[in-house]
Parts: C-alpha cells; structure tokens; sequence
C-alpha cells in the first residue's frame, strides 16, 4: 500500500479552516433589525462535539458504535458541551479525527459490500476496528487486546436470518487458565469461547439476528493477568472479524457510499459520484464543483502513485469527513453593522437537527429546507413535532437531559466505598436510568414539566427498588411505579441527583442548595471568598452536620451565600451522601426543617411544592432550552426571546413539547447575528 502513510485529509482541514468558509451574501432578502440587538458574537462555526460527532456517522453510514469516545472531552461552558466558543480544535482531536475517518470510511465500504453481495461474507481486518485498548502489530496487521477490552466494528445485517461470525485469533497464554474471549451484538453477549491457541485460529458461532440494521459485532478480552515473577503476560490476539450472511432476499440494503459500479460507470466517474453523494449528505448542503474537484485531486494523486481504484476512493471518501463542513456547523455571518440576518433554509435545518437529534437532518427536513417551505411558522412547528415523536430525539434525553440534571455525572460518582457499599456500578446503572426514564416520560406524555419536582411515580428495577424501600416491580429493567411516601417521585428525590451534589463521604447542604438555585431558578450563585475555611469532610462524634454547618454560617464572611444555599439543602438531610433515606445522623435525629426565600418547609416534598410554584422553575426551564438550542450562553440581549418562549410553554400547560416548539420559533434561533466589528 504506496499511501498508507500520507495525511491527506489534514491539509485539506486546515486549508478549508483558512480561507474557504462561507462569506456573506451580497443580497439580503429580508429586512434587517438593529445589530445591537444580536448576542451571536463571532462563532459562525461551532464545531460537532462528541455525541453529535457520533449521532451524525450514525445516521451517514450506519455506524452503531461511539468512535468518538476516543476523542478528547468536550469543554462545558454554561452547563451544555456544544457551546461554540468553548469548541476548539487541538492538535490531538486533528490526529483522532484523520485516524477515526479512515476506520469509518473502511467500515462503511465493507458494509456497501455485503449489501451489494446479498448474502456475502464481509471481512473486516482488525487494525481497521475500533479498539478502548491495545495497539497493532506484526506490521499493522494485527491488534494486540493486551488488557481487558473491546475491539468492535459495525456490520449490517440486512435481513433476519441465521449469520456466522468468525474471528481469527490467538493468545499469548498465562497458566492457569487459557485466554477467554466475549462476543457481544448491541451489547448483548452472544458467545464466550474459550482461545487456547497460540497460532492463528479461526473461531466460528452461528448467531440468530431477528431485526435488521445495523449492529456492533465486539469481541471482548475478559481474563488479563501480568505475573511479574514469572514475566507471563495473557493477552488475546485478533488478525480479522467475519459475518457472513444468509442467502439474499429481495430486501434491498441502503448503500453509504458505494452507489455505482466503477465496471459500468467509469472508475474515476464512479469515484466522483461516491464523493459528491457523500459529500452532499456530510456536509448538510450541496457540494461545489470546485469543492469536490479538490477531492478528486486525492484520489487522483493515489492513483497516480500506483495504487488501485478503491484505495483511491477511500481516501477521497475520507477527505469528507475531514472538512470543516462536516466537522463543524457552518453559518453565513453578515458584515459588521449590517443587522441579523435570516438562517438560510439549509442551515436552519441544520441547526434545528442538532438541537433535537443531535444529528444530521433527514430526508424529510432537506426536502422542505430546498422547497423553501421549512421557515413557514406552521411547517417548521409541525417538523418539531414529528422530530419529537422520531426515535432520534432519544438525544434530549441524553444531552440535554443528561446535562442539565446531571445524568451524565451518575456513573462517575464517588461515595466512600466504606461507607456506602451498596453504591456499585450495576446500582448507578439504574440510577442513571430512571433519571432518563423519568424525563422521557415528560417528553413523550401530556404531562406538565413542573410535575419535574412533585411527580408520584419513578423507575425502578429490583435493585433499586430495594435501594429505596420501594416495592419489587419484579424486574431488572427499571420500570415505573407510584411513589405515594412522599420520599420518593420528583428529581429531588432520585439519587442521582443527591449523590452528585454531596461529598464522598458525607452530604452537603452547601452543594445541593447550590444544585437547586443553580440548575433549577438559574440563580447561580458566586464562588465563596477566597480564604475561607471549608466545612470539614467528617463529621466529629457527637454532632450532625447541620450543626457544623449553622457554626460555620456564624462567620459573617460565610453568611452572604450560606443564609441562601443551606436552608434549602437542610430540607433534604433526610437523604444520606449516597442518596438512600435517613432518619439518623451521626446518631442523632436528622432536622429536614428548611427555608426558601422566606417561607419555612419541612422535608422534600414540601420543598418540591414551593419550588414549583415558584415562576422562576419554569422560567429557568425556557433558560435551559434556549442555550442549548443556540449553542451558546444567553445574555442580556436575549431577555425578549425569553420571554417570548416563557409565555408560549406557559401557554402550552408547561408541556416540554411546546417549550421546544417555542425555541424553534425564536428569533433568535431562526437568525444569525452579525460578527461585531470589535471582535
């Protein structure tokens, strides 16, 4: 392979970066408003963060698994990872970019493969997988697992059927027992074999696929051991990852990328065709002439080095998905002083894609986006609410959802292991769930958004149930049930959300009256003084931590923000640092009373029923939506988009639906903002 080893789609990155974005429109068709009244500032790009990254080669390729896992972590600015100026490009997401884009792209081929094949085997060398450990060798033709770890590619299945899987691979072995191996569809475990070899040995399972699509084959390394005594070292080799089909049927498969025959069409005409049709869908918008002559030139210059037809056209596949115009939303930005200007119908499209699906838009919102109908008020309300009902809105759940109540921080939470043991993976697991679950409900059912806070039921499994003193629902997917002890029900009350604002080893009245003012009213509240003396982390013999904390608020430096955060905290000191109930702390009585902005409560429940009547919850609601759909922090200038979005949810019984509808038809979301002159 004469170019394996050239780089081309990171000049084409940083030449696109420079000077071939989009300039202004000379024309603008609509009238212009005061440019003063614009916030946008000068983030015309925003760049796909991860979970878009992979929503998006997801819905262009077929592509199940998460590569962009491997990326580094997106920075979160005011609560929400896709906020434009936070969204650089380091030099080490360039090299994941160009390195992930040819895995995608040779994955991708090999799927078109057995799609045009019909019932085919499709092979898939290992270096080519995606892996969360390891590193090829023997010359890059074989990927050594030398911890425990997955390899992982997605391959389609075309119809129901019985498939065989196959694995070529071996061990370097370590006594006692021999290297052992998982195969695992979606996630779920298929086959675990035992791999004694220490050659090259292909290893077969018949599976039974009872739905279509596309799905993630992952072999999985589960007995690492390194003895240093005895310098053995147990690792699973993998040369190549098979599937082979059943016979065809007249079910036709999507092709991503190749959707001509190079024998029929012409080589370089087919390689142009597989570029452009990508390109079109990568990009969000019709591909240039010149844009893709400038592709071309890859497969063109690999050609002319020796190589062959598909090699070539991989590469210029791969020049794709390393544009700016995949890699980022792109967005005309008007002169200084020139006003706001109307999203064009593309890139409203784009926009109201990501703030839903996280994705690329469909068919359907392209096709309306040309015929120059999507900006029509009752369209573009009625595509919020077919995109709603769409599976793919899946990711309000989990980017929205997941950051603004802090889902996402579930897995990562740190209770002292000591003192809570229950605390284990599996019990986060559902705990995560059921703040997914509980939201989801909102977004999908009639059900007004301030029941958030006083809901009677949530979603437990058995583990969790237990967890909570709840009843077995009798299954280990969480499933919902009524809640009528007045512990339970609202998101006060789920133990992701107690667990995350208090410490490892005790709770924190400081961190959750911070968590309910913060995330709840958006009245952040400002960092403590510096030098002040911190709350210690244990609580002394003898005494509860609200008497530590009603000591520490005797100090006037301290009373400014404690007289505001601790009241509201002290109503939920009935939940322990792991979120389960208490009656006792530290031996004594647990005091529930608190106070909020002047009205005395006692315990969660009645804390939930004044937030909720609060006008400031739902507001703080709006607030949320709004920066997450326009990717970027509000400021004073957006105060009559709020209260343009605000009256509409109002309007709409508070039903999460209509918030989204509101947001969509924002100004601010259906215009771009002037660079000021400034800037």
């Amino acid at each position: 392979m004469k170019t394996r080893s050239l780089l081309f789609g990171i000049p084409l990155l940083l030449t696109a970066c420079s000077d071939e974005l989009p300039v202004a429109r000379t024309q603008d068709p609509k009238p212009v408003v005061a440019a003063q009244s614009c916030s946008d500032g000068a983030h015309s790009l925003r760049r796909l963060n991860r979970a878009e990254y992979d929503n998006t080669v997801r819905d262009l390729l077929g592509e199940t698994g998460r590569p962009a896992t491997a990326f580094p972590a997106d920075p979160t600015g005011h609560g929400f990872d896709n906020e434009a100026r936070l969204l650089g490009v380091s030099p080490a997401l360039v090299e994941a970019y160009e390195a992930t884009a040819g895995r995608l792209i040779d994955q991708a081929w090999a799927r078109d493969g057995a799609a045009s094949a019909g019932g085919g085997t499709v092979r898939l060398e290992a270096e080519s997988a995606s892996a969360t450990t390891g590193a090829s060798e023997q010359n890059g033709t074989v990927w050594n697992l030398w911890s425990n770890g997955d390899l992982s590619a997605t391959f389609t299945f075309a119809q129901t059927g019985e498939y065989q899987l196959s694995v070529r691979a071996w061990g370097t072995q370590a006594p006692p027992d021999p290297v052992r191996m998982q195969w695992l569809l979606d996630g779920v475990v298929v086959a675990s074999l035992d791999v004694p070899a220490i050659t090259p040995t292909v290893y077969t399972q018949p599976v039974r696929v009872d739905s279509p699509g596309p799905k993630r084959f992952t072999v999985r390394f589960t007995n690492d051991i390194y003895d240093p005594d005895t310098s053995t070292d147990r690792n699973l080799l993998l040369d190549w990852m098979e599937v082979r089909s059943p016979a065809p049927t007249s079910v036709a498969t999507q092709r991503h990328l190749r959707v001509c025959d190079p024998a029929t069409t012409g080589e370089e005409a087919c390689a142009r065709q597989m570029v452009e049709s990508l390109a079109n869908r990568a990009w969000r918008r019709p591909a240039k002439p010149d844009e893709v002559a400038e592709m071309m030139s890859v497969y063109t210059l690999v050609r002319e080095s020796g190589d062959g037809f598909e090699l070539a056209a991989k590469f210029a596949l791969r020049s794709v998905l390393l544009s700016p115009h995949f890699l980022f939303q792109v967005v005309e930005t008007q002169a200084p002083g020139t006003g706001k200007r109307e999203l064009s119908a593309r890139e409203l499209a784009s926009r109201l894609s990501y703030f839903l699906w996280s994705s690329q838009p469909d068919a359907e919102l392209t096709s309306l986006a040309d015929a120059g109908r999507l900006a029509e008020p009752e369209v573009l309300e009625a595509q919020v609410r077919r995109m709603l009902k769409d599976p793919r809105s899946e990711a309000l759940v989990q980017n929205f959802a997941g950051q603004w109540l802090g889902l996402r921080k579930v897995d990562g939470i740190t209770a002292d292991p000591t003192l809570f043991p229950g605390m284990d993976s599996e019990l986060k697991r559902a705990i995560r769930e059921e703040g997914e679950s509980f939201f989801r409900a909102f977004l999908n059912e009639d059900r007004s958004a301030l029941e958030l806070l006083d809901a009677d039921f949530t979603y437990v499994n058995d583990r969790l149930a237990d967890y909570y003193g709840l009843p077995r629902p009798g299954s280990a997917s969480v499933t919902r049930v009524s809640t009528g002890d007045g512990r339970r029900g609202g998101v006060l009350g789920q133990a992701g959300v107690l667990a995350q604002a208090s410490l490892a080893t005790r709770t924190s009245p400081v961190l959750r009256g911070k968590w309910v003012l913060g995330k709840l009213l958006c009245q952040e509240p400002p960092p403590p003084p510096p030098g002040v003396e911190a709350l210690p982390t244990q609580v002394p013999p003898g005494s509860t931590l609200r008497q530590i904390t009603e000591l520490h608020r005797a100090n006037p430096a301290c009373a400014g923000c404690h007289d505001t955060l601790d009241p509201i905290g002290f109503g939920l000191e009935n939940y322990d640092a792991a979120g389960a109930w208490r009656e006792t702390d530290n031996g004594s009585p647990v005091d529930a009373t608190g106070n909020f902005k002047g009205v005395s409560f006692q315990g969660p429940r009645e804390l939930a029923t004044i937030l909720k009547g609060d006008p400031a919850f739902a507001t703080c609601m709006t607030r949320q939506a709004l920066a997450y759909g326009l990717g970027r922090a509000l400021t004073d200038e957006d105060e009559a988009t709020v209260r343009y979005v605000d009256t509409r949810f109002s309007a709409g019984g508070h039903r999460l639906p209509e918030l989204l509808v509101a947001v969509a038809l924002s100004d601010s979301f259906r215009n771009r903002c002037p660079v000021p002159a400034a800037e």
